[in-house]
Protein backbone atom coordinates (compact mmCIF):
# COMPACT_ATOMS: atom_id res chain seq x y z
CA UNK A 1 0.00 0.00 0.00
CA UNK A 2 1.17 3.25 -0.61
CA UNK A 3 2.45 5.54 1.94
CA UNK A 4 0.17 7.35 4.01
CA UNK A 5 0.18 10.95 6.05
CA UNK A 6 -2.05 12.01 8.15
CA UNK A 7 -1.26 15.61 8.96
CA UNK A 8 -3.50 18.72 10.51
CA UNK A 9 -5.67 20.39 7.67
CA UNK A 10 -4.32 23.72 6.31
CA UNK A 11 -6.43 26.38 4.53
CA UNK A 12 -5.31 25.47 1.10
CA UNK A 13 -6.65 21.80 1.42
CA UNK A 14 -10.28 23.13 2.54
CA UNK A 15 -12.17 22.65 -0.66
CA UNK A 16 -9.99 19.12 -0.97
CA UNK A 17 -11.54 18.21 2.01
CA UNK A 18 -15.03 19.08 1.97
CA UNK A 19 -15.08 17.04 -1.60
CA UNK A 20 -14.23 14.03 0.47
CA UNK A 21 -17.64 14.51 2.70
CA UNK A 22 -19.34 15.29 -0.18
CA UNK A 23 -18.03 12.16 -2.70
CA UNK A 24 -19.76 10.17 0.59
CA UNK A 25 -22.78 11.48 0.53
CA UNK A 26 -22.86 13.55 3.38
CA UNK A 27 -26.10 15.46 3.78
CA UNK A 28 -26.56 19.41 3.27
CA UNK A 29 -27.31 19.84 6.76
CA UNK A 30 -23.59 18.25 7.67
CA UNK A 31 -21.91 19.39 5.13
CA UNK A 32 -22.68 23.51 6.31
CA UNK A 33 -21.52 22.27 9.82
CA UNK A 34 -18.25 20.44 8.79
CA UNK A 35 -17.70 23.65 6.57
CA UNK A 36 -18.52 25.60 9.18
CA UNK A 37 -16.35 24.18 12.34
CA UNK A 38 -13.27 23.65 9.19
CA UNK A 39 -13.28 27.34 8.68
CA UNK A 40 -13.35 27.78 12.27
CA UNK A 41 -10.17 25.64 13.21
CA UNK A 42 -8.71 27.13 9.94
CA UNK A 43 -8.67 30.72 11.40
CA UNK A 44 -9.96 30.73 14.95
CA UNK A 45 -13.43 31.68 15.44
CA UNK A 46 -13.08 33.85 18.47
CA UNK A 47 -10.04 35.50 19.35
CA UNK A 48 -8.17 32.23 18.04
CA UNK A 49 -9.84 30.12 20.18
CA UNK A 50 -9.98 26.93 18.04
CA UNK A 51 -12.65 24.37 18.60
CA UNK A 52 -12.43 21.07 16.11
CA UNK A 53 -9.05 20.24 15.25
CA UNK A 54 -8.91 18.78 11.79
CA UNK A 55 -6.67 16.32 10.39
CA UNK A 56 -6.45 14.79 6.69
CA UNK A 57 -5.07 11.40 5.58
CA UNK A 58 -3.22 11.89 2.33
CA UNK A 59 -1.43 9.06 0.08
CA UNK A 60 0.20 10.46 -3.27
CA UNK A 61 -0.90 14.20 -2.28
CA UNK A 62 -4.33 13.61 -2.54
CA UNK A 63 -6.57 13.90 0.84
CA UNK A 64 -8.24 10.42 1.21
CA UNK A 65 -9.51 10.78 4.63
CA UNK A 66 -10.90 13.42 7.14
CA UNK A 67 -11.26 13.63 10.85
CA UNK A 68 -11.47 16.26 13.70
CA UNK A 69 -11.43 16.17 17.56
CA UNK A 70 -12.24 18.69 19.56
CA UNK A 71 -12.65 19.84 23.36
CA UNK A 72 -16.08 19.10 25.23
CA UNK A 73 -18.09 22.00 25.87
CA UNK A 74 -19.02 20.76 28.97
CA UNK A 75 -15.76 19.63 30.71
CA UNK A 76 -11.79 20.22 30.39
CA UNK A 77 -11.35 16.83 30.68
CA UNK A 78 -13.68 15.39 28.14
CA UNK A 79 -13.14 15.38 24.29
CA UNK A 80 -14.95 14.42 21.70
CA UNK A 81 -14.28 12.74 18.31
CA UNK A 82 -16.55 13.73 15.15
CA UNK A 83 -16.18 14.28 11.68
CA UNK A 84 -14.57 11.31 9.91
CA UNK A 85 -15.10 9.86 6.77
CA UNK A 86 -13.04 8.22 4.28
CA UNK A 87 -13.14 7.88 0.09
CA UNK A 88 -15.37 5.29 -0.16
CA UNK A 89 -12.36 3.68 -2.39
CA UNK A 90 -9.90 3.57 0.48
CA UNK A 91 -12.65 2.14 2.61
CA UNK A 92 -11.65 -0.85 4.69
CA UNK A 93 -7.78 -1.09 4.84
CA UNK A 94 -6.77 1.19 7.73
CA UNK A 95 -7.44 4.85 7.10
CA UNK A 96 -9.93 5.59 10.20
CA UNK A 97 -7.36 3.44 12.13
CA UNK A 98 -4.97 5.89 11.96
CA UNK A 99 -7.00 8.88 11.72
CA UNK A 100 -7.97 7.83 15.09
CA UNK A 101 -4.11 7.02 16.73
CA UNK A 102 -3.60 10.74 15.71
CA UNK A 103 -6.55 12.50 17.12
CA UNK A 104 -6.16 10.56 20.43
CA UNK A 105 -2.30 11.68 20.19
CA UNK A 106 -2.95 15.23 19.59
CA UNK A 107 -5.49 15.05 22.36
CA UNK A 108 -2.86 13.82 24.61
CA UNK A 109 -0.43 16.28 23.75
CA UNK A 110 -3.52 18.84 23.95
CA UNK A 111 -4.26 17.72 27.46
CA UNK A 112 -1.31 16.98 28.78
CA UNK A 113 -0.87 13.72 31.29
CA UNK A 114 -3.88 14.02 32.94
CA UNK A 115 -6.55 11.58 32.81
CA UNK A 116 -9.06 12.52 30.23
CA UNK A 117 -12.01 10.81 28.54
CA UNK A 118 -12.92 10.64 24.99
CA UNK A 119 -16.33 10.43 23.38
CA UNK A 120 -17.73 9.29 20.22
CA UNK A 121 -21.50 8.72 18.50
CA UNK A 122 -20.91 5.79 15.86
CA UNK A 123 -21.17 2.70 15.44
CA UNK A 124 -19.83 -0.05 17.66
CA UNK A 125 -16.80 -1.53 15.98
CA UNK A 126 -13.53 -2.99 16.68
CA UNK A 127 -11.53 0.15 16.21
CA UNK A 128 -12.59 1.87 18.82
CA UNK A 129 -13.25 -1.38 21.30
CA UNK A 130 -9.28 -2.03 20.45
CA UNK A 131 -9.02 1.86 21.96
CA UNK A 132 -10.88 1.06 25.02
CA UNK A 133 -14.50 2.64 23.90
CA UNK A 134 -17.15 0.93 25.46
CA UNK A 135 -20.95 1.97 24.60
CA UNK A 136 -23.05 4.05 26.65
CA UNK A 137 -26.45 2.61 25.61
CA UNK A 138 -27.16 -1.24 26.37
CA UNK A 139 -28.16 -2.39 22.54
CA UNK A 140 -31.63 -3.05 23.49
CA UNK A 141 -32.29 0.86 24.45
CA UNK A 142 -30.34 2.24 21.50
CA UNK A 143 -32.72 4.71 19.24
CA UNK A 144 -34.00 3.54 15.80
CA UNK A 145 -33.57 7.30 14.31
CA UNK A 146 -29.96 7.21 15.27
CA UNK A 147 -29.61 4.46 12.50
CA UNK A 148 -27.70 1.92 15.18
CA UNK A 149 -25.14 4.43 16.52
CA UNK A 150 -24.55 5.28 19.90
CA UNK A 151 -22.01 6.77 22.19
CA UNK A 152 -18.85 5.40 23.03
CA UNK A 153 -16.99 6.53 25.62
CA UNK A 154 -13.03 5.84 26.91
CA UNK A 155 -10.61 7.21 29.44
CA UNK A 156 -7.07 7.41 29.14
CA UNK A 157 -4.86 7.35 31.87
CA UNK A 158 -1.21 9.17 32.45
CA UNK A 159 0.69 9.78 29.67
CA UNK A 160 3.16 7.01 30.46
CA UNK A 161 2.25 4.02 28.97
CA UNK A 162 -0.97 3.58 31.01
CA UNK A 163 -3.02 1.26 28.81
CA UNK A 164 -6.98 3.00 28.57
CA UNK A 165 -9.20 2.48 31.87
CA UNK A 166 -11.96 0.21 30.80
CA UNK A 167 -15.43 0.45 32.32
Amino acid sequence: MEPIEIVNLTPDRLEEALAVFKVSDWDEDSLFYVKAEMQAFLKGDINGYIRAHFIVAIVDKRIIGVAAWAPSMCSFWLYELSWATVLPEWRHRGINSLMLTERLRQIRAHHGSEVFSVMVCTWDNPMYTQNGFVPMEPQGRRSLDKKGKCLLLAQFGLATKTPPVHW
